[in-house]
Parts: C-alpha cells; structure tokens; sequence
C-alpha cells in the first residue's frame, strides 16, 4: 500500500464529511419567533419572521458544531441519567406564547425536566468551548455576549410561559458540566414580552424596526447582513482587485477568534487577582492590582433639554467588513 492510496483515502474522508454536512443545512419556514432567537436586534428578529428565505445558510464548519452539540446533550442526559440515576422527562417540550389578538408570536422549547422529591426543574444543557466554559461563572456572566443573553431570554421565557420559579442551565465542555440556577425575573419577561409584542406589530405591517449602531458582535454575525448594511449598494461600489489586501482581510478573520480568545482568558485572569495588590506566579509572571477612582458623568440621568442644548452633530466614517462566503 503506497502513500498516495493513504492520501486519497484521507481526502475522500474530507469530501464525504463535507457533502454529508451540507446536505444537513436547510433553511425550515418561519411564522413567529424563536425563543432561543431573541437577540439584541429588532430588526434582525423581524427579518427572521419576514425574510427567512433571505437568511444567509451557515457553513459546514458551523453544521459539524451544531451537531456536535445536540451530540453532547444526549451524552450530557446520559451522563446525569444513568450514571447518577436522575430521571429526565418532558424532553424537547414545547411552548408557546400568543398575543392578546389570540396570534402565537413566539415558539420555543426547552431541553427537559429533572423530577427531584416530587418536582419537575426545567434544564436548558449549552455545550460550549474550553475557554467560555470558564468564562461563565454565575448568571451575571451571560449577560457579557449577545448569544449567552439569548440564552437568558430563553430560559426566562420558559419559566414565564409555564409559570416555573426557577431552573437550572446545564454547561458542558464535552467532558464535565458547570450547573447555574436561574430564578425567574419578571421585570426581565415584562421587557422581552414587550420587545416581541412590539416586533410582532412590524411583522404583521411588514415593515422593520429602524437600524442599530452597527456592532461587530452583532451584526457581523447576523444572517441578514447582506439585506440590511450595504448603505451605499445604490452609490456605486467599488471592486478592488489587491491581493495583498485580500491577505490581510483573510488573516483578521483568522485572528477574530483569537481575540475572542484572548480577551476571555485576560477578563478571567483579571477577575482571579481581583483585590490582590501583588502576586508572582512561577518565575516569569508579575500581578499588580491597585483601586482606581473615576469620576463620570452619568448623560442617562440627565433630562432630555439639557442633553439637546450640549449637543453638537459629529461626522464619522464608519467602515463595515462583511464575510460574504
């Protein structure tokens, strides 16, 4: 057996994987919205409604996860079910909230019941990466990352729609599990029901929300991009054929990941020598921590006419890389 039957067999892998991961993406019809899909943009929610079929299809690379991660659920039932004896019930129940029209606005489901001495605690399981893994150490982290916050409303809205005081969101590294309960906040369910009862009224009047202040971790993820950024589609794009340029584009998306990276290892080592003035770890590392004091000026507290009598109209460019492929 040469080499070259080797090779061959590793690329035939690689072609078969790929084909059968792209076969798996699909787009699926959309009357209302998801629970698990309340992001921070309005706009976005009613594209999803209005403008399914317009949704940008993911890669393989994000199919090969997702089912990774619908693996690791089962594995994660498994583990708490047989291993431990927990019995896990109403699995993939659904739910649903409907307007005060009679209309359903909003799907959803959640991923089971643990019955424990006579009750039924609902469980959303989330398998993630090392490193966000062990950025997440109480509820308050979710709140950091518009897709943790998704999570958050998720599971708000199933304790709301089935009246639950609380749950339990299951996190695994594909080898342990993390477990943080959630109480139900009505104050949070008032402002998300809110949001989807004023989104439902663009859906039923087709038209949308106005545009946010473009963010990176918002829009440059979002399906609808392509419908919704290109400001100057009617001003004449311009084409440039630059190589080098192109390099440099390919290398930041590369590198966004590693930022990503970064920054959840740096907040993490920060938040470890919180209120230690100075530590050494081995012989190559220095901390040095000190109390700073800011002084601010909270604008939000401020009333209305004096915020428009110290207003003054800025120019900027603001410059928007989009991922096509």
């Amino acid at each position: 057996m040469s080499i070259e039957i080797t090779n061959k067999l590793i690329d035939e892998i690689i072609a078969r994987r790929k084909k059968y991961l792209m076969s798996q993406i699909k787009r699926t019809p959309v009357n209302n919205f998801r629970a698990s899909d309340i992001g921070d943009c309005d706009r976005q929610m009613v594209y999803g409604v209005l403008n399914w079929r317009d949704k940008t299809l993911h890669d393989e690379g994000l199919q090969a996860i997702f089912e990774a991660g619908n693996r690791e659920e089962q594995a994660v039932k498994q583990r708490l079910g047989y291993q431990l004896g927990l019995e896990f019930i109403e699995q993939q129940t659904p739910f649903e909230i409907k307007h005060r029209s009679g209309d359903i606005i909003c799907r959803g489901h959640i991923d089971g019941k643990i019955l424990y001495n006579d009750y039924a605690i609902p469980v959303e399981i989330k398998s993630m990466n090392e490193n966000i893994f062990n950025s997440i150490r109480s509820i308050d982290d979710f709140n950091k990352k518009p897709i943790h916050r998704k999570y958050l409303r998720q599971m708000q809205l199933y304790l709301y729609g089935n009246n639950m005081e609380s749950g339990i969101f299951i996190l695994s590294n594909f080898r342990q599990e993390k477990l943080i309960p959630v109480v139900l906040d009505y104050g949070e369910c008032e402002n998300i029901l809110s949001r989807i009862e004023k989104n439902w009224q663009y859906v039923q009047n087709k038209n949308y929300p106005e545009k946010i202040d473009y963010s990176e971790s918002v829009c440059g993820r979002c399906g609808f991009a392509h419908i919704c950024l290109p400001d100057v589609e009617n001003k004449g794009a311009q084409f440039i054929d630059n190589i080098e340029l192109e390099e440099k584009l390919n290398r930041r998306e590369e590198l966004k990941e590693l930022k990503s990276e970064y920054e959840i290892i740096d907040e993490e080592i920060k938040e470890t020598f919180k209120n230690i003035s100075e530590a050494f770890i081995g012989k190559n590392w220095r901390i040095i921590g000190n109390e700073r004091k800011t002084n601010r000026i909270n604008t939000k507290l401020l009333p209305d006419d004096l915020k428009k009598k110290y207003s003054e109209e800025q120019i900027s460019w603001v410059v928007k890389i989009l991922k096509l492929i």
